[in-house]
């Protein structure tokens, strides 16, 4: 058999180890892996010069849409980003009041239309209504339910309506029948407590001297966290908690999980490596905010080693310095999808905070495993997708927000001298970025279905 294409000279990283050798590929699946010599013959042949190969990464928190974008233009902007970065799948997150099936149909056919890279979906649940769909969403390919919390009262966002702890509790019951690999997924904070604070504030004249973290303090993620393992425990519905960014929260997954919970914890970039003092007060406004106090970061990468936190998502929400104006108005959000890999090799792997095989661990291979992707996606294994990723550990790059690919305008990262760096991102065999340049083209990227049961 002659291959399409064979990477020789790599060290092959997977969650378990690191190896020498080389992959091939065919037909978009990688068909072997050894020794270079063992390996068939093939169209295209890539010297690795004994770089790591990875496998592609999954940012399993996107929004490409956010705030106001035309849900095309925001997949071709970020899908690009994505590729240059070396995230070879997104899982998206589609919101909307109305029926969750059309809004399904509509935004897979422009993911086939438009992507650069694969991509799944996660369904965001805030009415009743929308909980009795969950089964027929499930029946189509779409397997993860995302709650948010603090969406309720003066929080909501328009068109959206407010959820309420009934709306979490029942469709917790409802994804629990499906069976694998259906979870919820949930933005856990109090809202009531950060409404108290905000007035607090405000009424005392302080709100041009306070910080975000001062109105969403760690009470808030924690009291959530534990909210949410509570009903987990009632119904047994797998649970993933999204960007964490304290070290309570972390503990409060740890507890969980060794109180025989089904729950997964995330984090993500911007809580592992910044603080209130690193960003602007305004532009770098998320939820959960950016944090004050230095040693959650210590906290959240000694989670990641020790496997208490399992993933790591962008929450790339691409907002523009249009959208963030006033501090109590601004829209929160930040782009990430693009810096995600580049951060974790320069802050996580050159500062041996992290292993290389846990950056796959925790980029890849327990994403695909959470998310039912998994042996397709996640994996550098025979038979699997060919989603690769070549890496250049000596290449330092400075991060500038004019040179990234996603729609906004700034980046949190803006000056960051990074060391370490994707060079090549495969998708299904097809090179998609090679050397800082975007190679692939839109509609390259498929809907990834994640069936039940």
């Amino acid at each position: 058999m002659k291959a399409d294409t064979v990477i020789k000279n790599c060290r092959i990283v997977r969650h378990d180890g690191i190896v020498g050798g080389g992959i091939a590929v065919h037909d978009g699946i990688i068909v072997a892996i050894g020794r270079d010599d063992a390996l068939p013959d093939a169209e295209r042949v890539i010297d690795a010069k004994d770089g790591y190969v990875i496998p592609g990464c999954i940012d399993p928190h996107v929004h490409v849409d956010w705030p106001e974008w035309d849900f095309a233009e925001g997949t071709v902007s970020t899908t690009r980003a994505a590729a240059a970065g070396g995230i070879t799948t997104i899982i998206n997150h589609l919101a909307g009041p109305e029926s969750l099936v059309d809004i399904l149909a509509d935004r897979k056919a422009c993911i086939e239309k438009h992507a650069f890279v694969d991509a799944a979906f996660h369904i965001a649940i805030f009415s009743a209504a929308q909980v009795d769909e969950i089964p027929k969403i499930a029946g189509l390919g779409v397997s993860s339910f995302k709650f948010f919390l603090p969406y309720r009262g003066t929080e909501v966002v328009p068109p959206l309506v407010g959820i309420d702890d009934g709306i979490v509790y029942s469709g917790f019951e409802k994804i629990t029948r499906l069976g694998f690999p259906a979870r919820a997924l949930v933005h856990a904070e109090n809202v009531e407590l950060f409404f108290m604070l905000k007035d607090r504030v405000l009424r005392e004249g302080r709100g041009k001297e306070i910080e975000w973290d001062d109105v969403r303090p760690e009470v808030c993620e924690l009291e959530g966290i534990q909210r949410v393992v509570c009903f987990a425990k009632d119904t047994g519905c797998p649970v993933y908690i999204v960007h964490i960014s304290t070290g309570e929260g972390m503990e409060a997954v740890k507890r969980a999980k060794e109180d025989g919970v089904d729950i997964r914890g995330e984090t993500c970039p911007q809580y592992l490596t910044l603080t209130a003092k690193d960003v602007d007060r305004i532009l770098g406004k998320v939820n959960p905010p950016i944090r004050k106090n230095g040693a959650h970061r210590d906290a959240l990468w000694n989670a990641l080693r020790r496997g208490v936190l399992d993933c790591i998502g962008s929450d790339h929400a691409p907002c523009a310095k249009k959208h963030k104006t006033d501090f109590w108005d601004a829209y929160v959000g930040v782009a990430g999808i693009q810096t995600l890999l580049p951060v974790l090799l320069s802050e996580g792997v050159g500062r041996g905070r992290i292993s290389m095989q846990k950056l796959v661990e925790v980029t890849s291979y327990n994403t695909a495993r959470t998310f039912g992707l998994y042996p397709k996606k996640g994996a550098l294994s025979v038979g699997s997708d060919a989603d690769l990723v070549l890496l250049d550990m000596k290449k330092k790059n400075t991060v500038k927000a004019d040179s990234l690919h996603h729609i906004s305008d700034f980046s949190l990262f803006e000056g960051w001298e990074l060391t370490g760096c994707p060079v090549l991102t495969m998708v299904r065999g097809s090179v998609v970025m090679q050397d800082g340049e975007v190679t692939g083209k839109p509609g390259w990227g498929s809907f990834i279905p994640r069936p039940v049961g």
